[in-house]
């Protein structure tokens, strides 16, 4: 029998998953759109708990059954999840970290979460953020000319003007032999690392670096250390524009970078299940400046809205905690205030985290993580007809999984190998492969309600 999961586009009948023979049991709900609702006023420090009020729900304290699958069940969520992308990127587009565009995709989640049927809610923060005056980099010319800019990581703060001064990929060799004093210095990126670039202008006397990027789009640098001076970024045509009229004449630019609170959101969504333990599945949803971010991560994001679907009226052995993160993208803020919001208890309580991010651009699914969890994972993945490579993660790490591990939770990182094109304009929906989609939440659907990972929430 083919079962087809009705698109999220146009919701009207949604077929449910059952503790069945198969993944995906044949039922129908009439459902109504979500609305939106707004996030809660800013906090500026963690909440001692995470206390959700949710529905409670009747669920099994026995071990559930094994899924069964078949290629159908596998083709439809391939079909859906790739459809939930189209809408996510339709709808949302650029969702830059702490901005008005992430605070309107976080309502469009929760709306969507409380369609599902799950107890949501919008997790405010304060971010502490490089924040840069009008539009980041202005050329003080006849007709002043302001280009869009990224303040680096641990850039330094400061109001600057001076000469600007190209010196080339700002190596040793680059610098000209009467020094940058009182300069701006203008670097193209690449050969060696923005530390040395800042190290090597900020000996011979500037005021401050600008490196325009070496491929397309704006980047997000991050420096090793603090300079005494701003340091940003700019995009590649922005540069090959300004070096064209540096080419021309000597001319003045001014930088202004300052320290801004800004608000950010986490979603959090809740299927209640008998006990303590909680599981989290989680993949953040903001992307950097003027990107669509397709493979990072609205790929990630439909996986998470998809899996909520087919959960939606599957009793589980624990409660499922499924949370979009937002600020990732600046330091995985989102997942860390989260973290850091739980008590010691509620610490203790969280027994798994599965973790979503650029999963749609390479050959296959791949997962890396907790060794057993990894096993798990592949072992339901051969059963199911999605093919999973599996390693074991190390130390560190830079998506959201990392604030878990760093609490000893156990992780999951689902995760494609192609990131050649995440943080740059050319991350869109062409370079993702719907099959990679589909292959991570049927798989990660199937080890949920698997008696082995009830076994390992559980501790046998």
């Amino acid at each position: 029998m083919r079962i087809r999961l009705p698109s999220l586009i146009a919701l009207r009948r949604r077929q449910v998953i059952g503790l069945a023979a198969v993944l995906l049991a044949l039922a129908v709900a009439c459902s109504a759109s979500g609305t939106p609702t707004p996030a809660p006023a800013a906090t500026s420090a963690p909440t001692p708990s995470f206390a959700p009020t949710p529905t409670p729900t009747t669920a099994p304290t026995t071990t559930p059954a094994p899924v069964a699958m078949d290629a159908s069940v596998l083709d439809a969520a391939t079909q859906e999840t790739f459809a939930v992308l189209e809408e996510l990127l339709e709808e949302l587009g650029p969702r830059e970290s702490a901005t008005d565009q992430e605070a309107a995709a976080a309502r469009y989640l929760h709306a969507k979460f409380q369609e599902f049927g799950y107890a949501a809610q919008i997790q405010e923060f304060i971010v502490e953020n490089l924040s840069l005056a009008g539009m980041g980099l202005t050329l003080n010319t006849a007709e002043p000319a302001e280009f869009r800019a990224l303040p680096l990581g641990q850039s330094g703060l400061g109001d600057v003007t001076g000469i600007f001064t190209p010196v080339g990929l700002a190596m040793p060799e680059d610098i000209p032999e009467a020094g940058l004093e009182g300069r701006i210095a203008f670097a193209q990126r690449g050969i060696i690392t923005f530390q040395a670039k800042a190290e090597n202008v900020f000996a011979a006397g500037a005021v401050g670096l600008v490196i325009y990027n070496n491929v397309f789009g704006l980047f997000r640098g991050v420096l090793a250390t603090q300079p005494d001076f701003p340091v940003i970024s700019i995009s590649r045509s922005d540069g090959e524009t300004i070096g064209d009229l540096l080419a021309e004449s000597e001319t003045e630019a001014s930088i202004a970078l300052t320290l801004e609170d800004l608000p950010s959101q986490n979603v959090i969504a809740e299927k209640k299940g008998p006990g303590d333990a909680v599981v989290v599945l989680g993949g953040h949803f903001d992307t950097v400046a003027e990107v669509s971010g397709a493979n990072d991560n609205a790929s990630g994001t439909a996986v998470l809205l998809t899996i909520a679907r087919m959960l939606e009226d599957v009793d589980l052995p624990f409660t499922l905690r499924i949370i979009p993160f937002g600020s990732e993208e600046l330091g995985l803020l989102g997942s860390r205030f989260y973290v850091q919001s739980l008590s010691e208890e509620e610490l203790a309580n969280t027994k798994a985290m599965l973790n979503f991010d650029a999963l749609g651009s390479e050959s296959g699914v791949s997962v890396f993580g907790d060794l057993d969890l990894v096993d798990l994972v592949t072992a339901v993945g051969s059963e199911t007809g999605v093919e999973i490579t599996g390693t074991r993660g190390l130390s560190g790490g830079s998506s959201d999984f990392a604030s878990f591990q760093k609490e000893n939770i156990p992780y999951l990182m689902f995760y494609g190998d192609n990131l050649s094109r995440i943080h740059s304009e050319a991350d869109t929906i062409e370079f993702v492969v719907p099959e990679l989609l589909g292959g991570a939440a049927v798989s990660a659907a199937a080890l949920l309600q698997s008696p082995g990972f009830a076994d390992f929430v559980n501790g046998k």
